[in-house]
């Protein structure tokens, strides 16, 4: 799970964060936060992740907001002990494309663990329970007007890198979970 989150951690802050694209969840509410008001992102991602355990805790079982917990308080400290570096300074394009396969591999390592960073996948689960909404859809709609606050807090050019980051994260998720498949089916 520690190497799962500091690919995450790794990938924020060397890849997303020194080009303030902000492509969706909590982690990327924090570079917003960080890119129109200089909020560091550690100290961001972990109030945004204290108010979704408490809402995990109010709203769904025990062992749920158990689980969310540890990758909750760890995500923040793993941010602030990983240094903020523009590790590709010449090209934002290739830096989110770096930066969101290694991304995508820390979420699905975490998903194969069937652990969480915390953060938005809060409210997909609350939704989910009490609406019988599909998580991901939840998900998408968070992720879309995170996305979003690209437009206001830097420039169209952000949010369509952060459109197309949501885009390959999901694709390297599913591309680890179906390599996962295959190396138990043998």
């Amino acid at each position: 799970m520690l190497v799962a989150l500091e690919l995450i951690a790794f990938s924020l802050n060397m890849f997303f964060e020194p080009h303030s694209i902000a492509a969706g969840g909590a982690t990327g509410i924090a570079i917003l936060l960080q890119a129109g008001w200089k909020i560091p992102t550690f100290i961001s991602v972990l109030v945004i992740n204290i108010v979704m355990l408490v809402l995990a805790y109010i709203h769904l079982d025990r062992q749920t907001t158990l689980k969310l917990a540890l990758g909750s308080f760890m995500l923040p400290l793993l941010l602030y002990i990983t240094p903020v570096y523009n590790l590709i300074p010449n090209s934002r394009l290739i830096s989110i494309i770096v930066g969101s396969i290694i991304f995508g591999i820390g979420l699905a390592i975490l998903y194969t663990l069937n652990m969480s960073s915390g953060g938005t996948t809060v409210p997909p689960m609350i939704i989910h329970k009490n609406f019988g909404v599909d998580k991901y859809i939840s998900l998408f709609i968070i992720d879309a007007i995170v996305c979003l606050g690209n437009i206001a807090l830097t420039d169209i050019i952000s949010f369509l890198l952060a459109v197309m980051s949501v885009g390959i994260s999901s694709l390297a998720i599913k591309s680890f979970g179906l390599l996962h498949q295959r190396r138990l089916a043998h």
